[in-house]
């Protein structure tokens, strides 16, 4: 089986050689990667199955200048992304956003349907026919907060209800539209990216979180499945809560599933047929504090709970900084065991 084909079975709980993996990794841990095997095709050496892309801005598009170390988004959010970043992981830090109040009066919102977001897909496929091609991108919480500052946002899901459903729906509308622009570009899903979990618990109420933004989800989800077979949602923290209704919308794969913050065992038993869960390998614990035995053992024991399907093994999250290479080599080969190979 392909890479692609093994991603697509354990998604649809079909036969299958081996369950599939994926590895997200911060630059310092694929530089490390990169030195112990002694190539820069990372790809082939860890066996990755999904490659990825992202939805990108419209033809002709010229950023506006920001001053060194700094970068301005289509949406005018400001975000800071230097070496030192690379140090923790890759995320860098919000520096200034355009929404001083809780009103989109005046602020011209980006066209999601100008043309040229997608141009680089069809690349992409052509380049990797034999891999899950994943479009990432999309959000409605993080994109959010981003315009309005993290705190800021906050109290306004709070306090100012309307607002944030208008600017919910002002930015569910703007991906649909440039997801649209996917069709027969030949991707298998897209993946929104929102982190709504603290360590045990959601960061809103889960009322809260069903009036405000369960129907946009559902609203999104569609334009996915429009163009692609499958959508997929990271957020990272205790998202048990709000499982059922992202099942019930449409969502069909869930990352990252960590194990500091959900009970792995619980979500196969009471979701795993409804959903597929994507990590399990515990970037706070196992990953960076265990040892290559404790990271063998913790691969094994989710390869066989997930054995029949609905599982991609893989980090939850980026493998942190701090993590011996060795550590993550136990991943690596471990998954390629599977089809007799810890070459």
């Amino acid at each position: 089986m392909t890479p692609r084909e093994r991603v697509v079975a354990s998604i649809r709980r079909g036969p299958t050689d081996a369950l599939p993996w994926q590895f997200d990794m911060t630059s310092a841990i694929r530089a490390k990667l990169r030195h112990y095997y002694q190539t820069e095709d990372l790809l082939t050496a860890t066996g990755d199955h999904l490659v990825w892309t992202g939805l990108g801005t419209p033809r002709g598009y010229v950023p506006p200048a920001a001053a060194p170390g700094l970068y301005r988004t289509e949406f005018g959010a400001v975000w800071r992304r230097e070496a030192r970043d690379t140090q923790i992981g890759d995320w860098g830090d919000l520096i200034d956003y355009p929404l001083k109040e809780p009103s989109l009066a005046g602020y011209a919102f980006p066209d999601g349907s100008a043309p040229g977001r997608a141009d680089h897909v069809p690349l992409a496929r052509q380049r990797y026919p034999d891999h899950f091609l994943v479009v990432s991108g999309p959000s409605l919480f993080e994109a959010a907060w981003a315009l309005c500052g993290f705190e800021n946002y906050l109290a306004y899901v709070m306090a100012e209800p309307a607002f944030v459903g208008e600017l919910t729906g002002r930015l569910a509308e703007f991906h649909c539209a440039q997801i649209a622009q996917l069709a027969g570009t030949n991707v298998d899903a897209v993946r929104l990216g929102d982190d709504w979990g603290f360590q045990d618990r959601l960061m809103v109420r889960h009322e809260t979180w069903r009036r405000l933004f369960r129907e946009s989800y559902r609203r999104v989800f569609e334009a996915v499945h429009r163009v692609c077979p499958f959508v997929m949602l990271h957020s990272c923290g205790n998202i048990t809560d709000i499982l059922p209704d992202l099942i019930d919308v449409g969502l069909d794969v869930v990352h990252p599933l960590q194990p500091e913050a959900m009970d792995v065992e619980r979500c196969q038993r009471e979701f795993g047929r409804d959903i597929t869960f994507w990590g399990g390998l515990g970037c706070q614990s196992t990953l960076p504090l265990g040892t290559p035995a404790d990271v063998r053992a913790e691969v094994r024991h989710r390869l066989r709970l997930f054995a029949g399907g609905g599982y991609i093994l893989a980090p939850a999250g980026a493998v942190p900084t701090d993590t011996p290479v060795e550590n993550v080599v136990a991943i690596i080969e471990e998954a390629k065991g599977q089809l007799g190979d810890r070459a």
